[in-house]
């Protein structure tokens, strides 16, 4: 393992994380899939196999939208899944949990070890992409987002 030892409270975070991540990675697939139906999507379904193409639709959508606190974990939850999904096809990586100690996204679930990406270590947390987007004031736009966190990845 790399770096320090991990705390008690740590070890137990992590192990409640890692039992849960297969639940994790099942459910991204349908939860994306009913807010693409939900936005009135043609083909929700298909937003499993191609997320990018939903990307700019989404996107869109999302443009000018108010997000309250009441929709905001679950608003984010979906854009976050999103941006992951996005980012595992262009980059060919895929989810993990970050098991790191002291590294910036310790004990959370990432996108990374990116085949078409120079540094093969580097690593996203799409819901702190997700944040950020949800932050920004009306006009934000994702896909430019995305775009140019995929930039940034490829030139670490």
């Amino acid at each position: 393992m790399n770096g320090r030892k991990l705390t008690p409270d740590e070890e137990a975070t992590k192990a409640k994380r890692l039992e849960r991540l297969p639940e994790f990675l099942e459910e991204r697939m349908p939860v994306l899939a009913d807010f693409a139906e939900r936005l009135g999507l043609p083909q929700p379904a298909m937003i499993v196999a191609n997320p990018q193409e939903y990307l700019p639709a989404i996107g869109a959508f999302m443009r000018d939208q108010a997000v309250t606190e009441d929709d905001r974990v679950w608003t984010l939850t979906r854009v976050g899944y999103l941006v992951g999904e996005v980012l595992v096809q262009r980059l060919g990586g895929y989810w993990f949990l970050n098991e790191i100690p002291d590294s910036r996204y310790f004990l959370r679930y990432v996108v990374g070890r990116f085949s078409r990406a120079r540094n093969h270590n580097a690593m996203v947390d799409p819901f702190e992409v997700a944040d950020h987007f949800l932050r920004q004031p009306p006009g934000r736009d994702l896909v430019a987002l995305v775009n140019e966190v995929e930039q940034g990845v490829r030139a670490a």
